[in-house]
């Protein structure tokens, strides 16, 4: 173990002396097809047992991919929005599932989307929105439970909207990628990383944030240069062996029972 883990260490020690568990997620986005990077995720989530949340992209997904997560016993499939495509205009981010179109032909897709992942995956399949670039227009997240998502996973933050009766949020707090550089994608670094993780466990542990949100690590596995996986395997090792850290599978953050 480095150093710098103890920046998480520190924090997971406090949960064990408060005689609380600390509850952590994986969420991977953008699975597609069969990749090698895609085989690495998934040897690394048997390797060390840790259930791993795959944001998949219903248009692009097919007989090959579930295939591939079919033995996978630790893997469950989350919605990547539709296409994964952008429907705003230049200079306003990239949004799929913004207020650039209708909403009826958002939520048509959505359904569609649904549809085929419920299709192809079956019991693998979770009913949980995972919106492209982290981002949804707020109008829409009433549509959300009746069209039967359990539960919403964007981007982190403290001012987000109320979700509507019956719809769970787990947002992603540690992007372990650093975007801003595009195309020149890398890792975001071993302490900022720890960092938010420590940050919103601490936050969690006093009342500053919701205790019942897990904490969650986010991965892009066709974007991760060899410091990330060496990062997230630091991060399974490590917590794997605190008496404090569980891993929470997305079929138990979104049990069908709630």
């Amino acid at each position: 173990m480095t150093a710098e883990m103890n920046i998480l260490m520190r924090e997971l020690d406090a949960w064990k002396d408060a005689g609380e568990t600390a509850e952590f997620w994986w969420r991977d986005d953008d699975a597609a097809e069969p990749t090698v990077p895609l085989d690495r995720l998934l040897s690394l989530s048997g390797r060390f047992g840790v259930p791993c949340g795959l944001a998949t992209v219903p248009a692009k997904a097919g007989e090959p991919l579930r295939k591939t997560v079919s033995h996978a016993h630790l893997v469950w499939v989350l919605q990547h929005g539709f296409a994964h495509k952008n429907h705003a205009p230049s200079g306003a981010g990239a949004w799929e599932l913004g207020n650039h179109r209708p909403k009826s032909v958002v939520v048509d897709e959505l359904r569609q989307g649904m549809g085929k992942l419920t299709q192809l995956f079956k019991f693998q399949f979770v009913p949980v929105l995972v919106p492209p670039w982290n981002r949804i227009d707020p109008e829409l997240l009433p549509y959300l439970p009746v069209l039967g998502y359990r539960g919403l996973s964007a981007g982190y933050k403290k001012s987000r909207p109320a979700p509507p009766a019956g719809l769970r949020v787990a947002d992603a707090h540690c992007d372990v990628l650093h975007w801003k550089d595009k195309p020149n994608v890398r890792f975001a670094g071993t302490e900022k990383c720890l960092k938010l993780l420590a940050d919103h466990l601490r936050d969690k542990r006093t009342g500053q944030a919701d205790a019942s949100e897990p904490s969650c690590v986010l991965t892009h596995h066709m974007a991760m240069d060899a410091d990330a996986w060496a990062f997230v395997e630091a991060l399974f090792e490590a917590t794997s062996a605190h008496p404090a850290a569980t891993w929470l599978s997305p079929a138990a953050i979104w049990s069908a029972k709630d």
